[in-house]
């Protein structure tokens, strides 16, 4: 048990904004018992107000009301020395620690996000290097190594979407996300009923627009090949479409098909996408 100093005056790490606006000596206890700083002030007040002290974070992890601030005033220039006289004496636990840095959790949004666009980047089976095709096993083509790339961006009614056309049944990776307990509320205008070809993910400063082109994915995929390039966007890797006017070329080749919601879709923003921008980021603080 540790002989603690009287005291002039303790509070709780909660109640710390009343401490007195005085120079003098701070002494920081877990549990009344545990003794784990000591350090000094020219304002005691001050030196703990809001979460500005260098140990804050890592003393609030083990309770505001389970850490007790004791203190001791004393003249500014007897400070120095007091403290390393009750440090030399008392021992506290921290005084010869670094400073812990507490990695903040990274955004759930973020997240699925990035776990989207991942998938996007690979093939449905990334270890498969190989296909079927009229009979035959042959190697499967560049193209065919990865389910989406980023069309392009434009704007809509103030907001920035950016267009992910996609193929391989990404669909179904969407549907469930955007079906998922937990991650559907990341989603707009999801329809739960049935599959949505299209799905748009809220990115809170941008909206995500993927888009599966089921039936001639492969066939759209060849012919904008040539027109890819790889591109970070949140930290992935994945191709973008250098000249997006390329896509209109690409769904227009489609065979037509009644109430093709993709195909409508991705004809009425054409004539307003634009690249995506080589410097493209995204503030992973407002994605929460």
């Amino acid at each position: 048990m540790i002989n603690f100093p009287k005291f002039e005056g303790q509070f709780t790490l909660r109640q710390r904004h009343q401490l007195p606006p005085s120079p003098g000596i701070y002494f920081v206890i877990h549990n009344k018992s545990q003794l784990l700083y000591i350090g000094q002030a020219k304002n005691l007040r001050e030196r703990w107000s809001g979460k500005s002290h260098h140990r804050y974070k890592q003393l609030a992890r083990k309770g505001l009301d389970k850490i007790t601030l004791g203190y001791i005033q004393a003249p500014v220039d007897e400070l120095e020395w007091r403290e390393k006289e009750y440090i030399k004496l008392l021992s506290p636990a921290l005084n010869s620690s670094k400073v812990k840095q507490f990695i903040p959790k990274t955004s759930p949004r973020f997240s699925e996000l990035q776990r989207l666009l991942k998938l996007a980047s690979n093939p449905l089976f990334p270890s498969v290097q190989w296909k079927h095709s009229k009979g035959q096993t042959i190697p499967r083509e560049p193209w065919d190594l990865f389910r989406g790339f980023v069309a392009g961006v434009y704007q809509e009614q103030a907001k920035l979407h950016i267009v992910v056309v996609c193929q391989q049944n990404m669909g179904d990776l969407l549907w469930k996300s955007s079906n998922h307990r937990t991650k559907k509320r990341f989603y707009l205008q999801v329809q739960p009923q049935y599959r949505s070809p299209i799905f748009f993910f809220d990115a809170r400063q941008v909206i995500f627009s993927f888009v599966e082109i089921f039936n001639y994915g492969e066939q759209v995929f060849e012919q904008l090949y040539p027109h890819l390039l790889d591109s970070q966007v949140v930290g992935v890797t994945l191709k973008k479409l250098v000249n997006p006017a390329c896509l209109r070329i690409g769904i227009q080749s489609l065979p037509a098909q009644e109430n093709d919601l993709v195909q409508n879709y991705l004809l009425s923003i054409c004539d307003k996408l634009q690249p995506l921008p080589d410097n493209f980021t995204l503030d992973e603080k407002l994605l929460w």
